[in-house]
């Protein structure tokens, strides 16, 4: 049984990589935002641009394209994404075992399977973000933590993006906002999920 000191610093330290990724994908959507704006696809924050995420909707958008195959190969910037998000994934799931331990615990191998996909296939094991997002967000339904509004927005997200990912190589409008939303959704439920790891290992007593 893990000690409650170092419960405390799990969630703590899970809460601080929830931020980093909430804050890794706002500058990636800003930087690309401001890119398409100004034409300056220069400087440090363009290389965040990178992320599987933005290459995908960029693909759906038919701002590149399909055949170049943008989405192969290892991508130090996903790379670090995957480790950066396993490690949210364990906070989550210490305290959401307690809702249902099989699920967390699933979700949990999910992320961590996804960097060794990835690493293999060189393409393949990104989404598994995805996936592991979603259970992550069902099995919150039970557990009286995290808000509704966490819930729902981890649901959307997750559904949003794994629709635009399944479909990568089709240029469409629709699916084109839809991925859009559900980036923005995803970036959003990183920073409520932080807050809420946080307020755990600052108060929670077990």
């Amino acid at each position: 049984m893990i000690k409650n000191s170092n419960l405390k610093k799990t969630y703590l330290l899970s809460g601080a990589t929830a931020l980093m990724l909430g804050i890794l994908f706002l500058i990636s959507a800003i930087s690309f935002i401001s890119s398409s704006i100004t034409g300056n696809n220069c400087g440090w924050h363009s290389t965040l641009q990178n992320n599987w995420l933005i290459v995908i909707f960029k693909l759906h958008a038919g701002l590149i394209n399909i055949q170049d195959d943008p989405l192969h190969g290892l991508n130090l910037l996903d790379i670090i994404i995957l480790v950066v998000f396993s490690i949210t994934c364990l906070g989550l799931h210490f305290n959401l075992r307690k809702s249902s331990r099989i699920w967390s615990l699933i979700a949990t191998i999910l992320s961590l399977i996804a960097i060794l996909l990835f690493l293999i296939t060189q393409i393949a094991g990104r989404s598994t973000v995805m996936l592991s997002v979603l259970i992550f967000s069902l099995v919150m339904i039970k557990d009286k933590i995290f808000s509704k509004v966490t819930i729902y927005t981890g649901i959307l997200a997750s559904v949003f993006l794994f629709v635009g990912d399944l479909s990568v190589g089709i240029h469409s409008n629709f699916i084109t906002i839809l991925f859009g939303i559900g980036y923005i959704l995803l970036t959003l439920w990183f920073f409520l999920i932080s807050r809420t790891l946080y307020w755990l290992g600052s108060n929670k007593n077990e």
